[in-house]
């Protein structure tokens, strides 16, 4: 809407991201980020902008920007919908304080030393999930998705030291069933019932969510402007909201 605001500036950040993303697909050597018409008003190319105003006690709460680009489709990795980089830019007073004022980034970290990069494997496959560390592999080992596989099919994989592919699960066709409460223990139950050194160590990068949850396990507290508790695995970090 072009009556609400400055849409002169707003049209100036959107090329100036645009440009940023142009460098992005070079850099990362993905060349789809600067590809195709998903947002013509912020520059040709993908990129999806959202202002965002929150009101006291409002939260947005902990969740993970892109989920595997399998259940777009067919080498979905390659497409420009994928959600490949996630930038936040505040737009706050110059004295904003966060632990007054609220409005941090809560970042949640690992405790564990980690075995490899995580996140994301240079051939697209995206981190699905964790192994935790045990007494035999005293690292936690981020678990990726092959969508590549014979017949179309999937399986999870971990990096061995070597940085080969260890295979942890059975080949499967992929579903967004993955997502959805009780996934995980279909996942080890089916998926890993050969394997139950990786079964008993397995967990989602993000735990499925559903509204019983949401009734019976929240404290008064909970996103009320403290923000969601770390697992017993991780630490947290708040980011003021400056810059």
């Amino acid at each position: 809407d072009q009556t609400l605001g400055d849409y002169d500036l707003r049209q100036q950040f959107g090329y100036r991201m645009a440009s940023v993303r142009s460098d992005l697909a070079y850099n990362l050597q993905r060349p789809y980020l600067d590809t195709g018409l998903a947002t013509t008003k912020y520059g040709y190319g993908s990129t999806e902008i959202s202002f965002t105003r929150f009101g006291p006690g409002a939260f947005l709460r902990r969740h993970v920007d892109e989920h595997h680009e399998e259940l777009k489709g067919k080498a979905g990795w390659s497409q420009p919908t994928r959600r490949s980089v996630s930038w936040l830019i505040y737009l706050n007073e110059d004295d904003w304080d966060g632990t007054r004022d609220g409005g941090q980034l809560r970042c949640f970290h690992r405790k564990s030393l980690l075995s490899s990069n995580v996140g994301a494997r240079p051939n697209g496959d995206l981190q699905l999930g964790w192994l935790r560390a045990s007494n035999t592999d005293p690292v936690e080992r981020p678990v990726f998705l092959d969508g590549r596989r014979p017949n179309h099919k999937c399986a999870m994989y971990v990096m061995q030291n070597n940085n080969d592919n260890d295979y942890i699960t059975k080949d499967f066709d992929t579903h967004p069933l993955l997502y959805v409460a009780g996934s995980e223990a279909l996942t080890k139950s089916l998926l890993m019932n050969h394997r139950r050194d990786c079964a008993d160590r397995f967990h989602l990068i993000e735990t499925p969510k559903n509204k019983l949850d949401d009734l019976f396990k929240r404290s008064k507290n909970d996103y009320v402007g403290l923000g969601e508790n770390p697992q017993y695995d991780e630490t947290v970090n708040d980011i003021d909201p400056l810059g």
